[in-house]
């Protein structure tokens, strides 16, 4: 029976990750940068799975170097979820930059001091969305896209996620006993595992919901589930297929005026006005939280899927369900 690492015990995906590694009889430990929140995770991954569980828990930090090395040694592969994903982050860039880069790079090392030959990471789709070469009115992302790292108008999250991802391939290039594959979700929906936090794409869903966001913008997003993105990041552990391959992750792409139409088909009132491109790219000169994707405003992307669909079998949950079990689940801790 296998040992799998799951760093980020704490995720939205690293919940879900943890929980179908235990369901698949793998043997699970996970980092937390609070030892104190044990048994509040524990308890929930226990609610959600309806039994009782073994799971090892670490205190790591991505910027430390303490209890890095104890929850590496002995396992037989890694899942690299951890990293921050705030909306409408205004700190300062290392604060974001560093944790995903320089603490992806303090797991490779380890992973490889301690013969660790396996590594699933978790990148997104924005290491690759903000690429140069792509045309301003339509964008068509593949695999081989790379967001362009010296776009000086790069928000902090897209070019922590970009370095990171960059930073493993470099080291895996020079560095061959480990075996890499990245899975890329889009926005990531779909209930989680306890009580809801606001951070990433969950953070989204409450914004549109709550009215936090006056307008639905001329922004088109891929949506994945978050069951199915802890679904391929076991998938690829476990296809040695997947090895050296970007897997990108969308059910599709849909505009937000569309995807807040569907959530009101639940009984929300998310915006569904679309002001003008021109006018929502000047607002985004003000507002946080459309600031780092007005380079995207009006732009009709779409991401190829099919690696992830001909190599892990991905075949994705649809967007109507992801969005009725999101609402449910939050509606379920109001």
């Amino acid at each position: 029976m296998k040992s799998i690492l799951v760093t980020g015990g704490t995720s939205y995906i690293g919940k879900h990750c943890i929980a179908q590694l235990i369901e698949k009889g793998y043997n699970v430990r996970t980092t937390i940068r609070d030892i104190s929140k044990s048994d509040e995770i524990k308890s929930d991954l226990e609610s959600h799975l309806d039994k009782k569980i073994s799971l090892d828990i670490f205190e790591a930090d991505l910027l430390k170097d303490d209890g890095w090395n104890e929850a590496i040694k002995g396992c037989d592969a890694i899942i690299h979820i951890a990293g921050p994903f705030p909306v409408g982050f205004e700190g300062g860039e290392k604060e974001l930059t560093g944790p995903h880069e320089d603490g992806a790079m303090r797991v490779f090392n380890l992973a490889k001091d301690n013969g660790i030959d396996r590594i699933i990471l978790t990148s997104s789709v924005a290491s690759i969305w903000m690429d140069s070469t792509i045309d301003d009115t339509v964008r068509y992302i593949d695999e081989n896209n790379w967001t362009n790292l010296s776009d000086a108008n790069l928000d902090a999250y897209t070019k922590g996620k970009a370095l990171k991802e960059k930073a493993a391939w470099d080291f895996v290039e020079k560095n061959d006993s480990i075996k890499l594959t990245t899975i890329l979700p889009s926005i990531v929906f779909g209930p989680g595992i306890g009580a809801p936090v606001r951070r990433g794409s969950l953070e989204l869903f409450l914004m549109l919901i709550k009215n936090e966001m006056p307008v639905a913008p001329p922004l088109k997003v891929g949506v994945v589930d978050v069951r199915d993105v802890a679904r391929m990041h076991i998938a690829a552990l476990e296809n040695d297929k997947s090895i050296g391959k970007r897997m990108i992750l969308a059910e599709n792409t849909y505009w937000m005026k569309e995807i807040c139409t569907m959530i009101n088909e639940h009984g929300h009132k998310a915006p569904t006005f679309t002001p003008p491109v021109f006018l929502v790219k000047f607002m985004a000169n003000f507002d946080k939280t459309i600031r780092p994707v007005k380079p995207l405003l009006g732009v009709d992307v779409s991401f190829n899927t099919d690696l992830a669909k001909s190599i892990l079998d991905y075949n994705p949950i649809p967007i109507e369900k992801t969005i009725k079990d999101t609402s449910d689940f939050l509606k379920s801790y109001k």
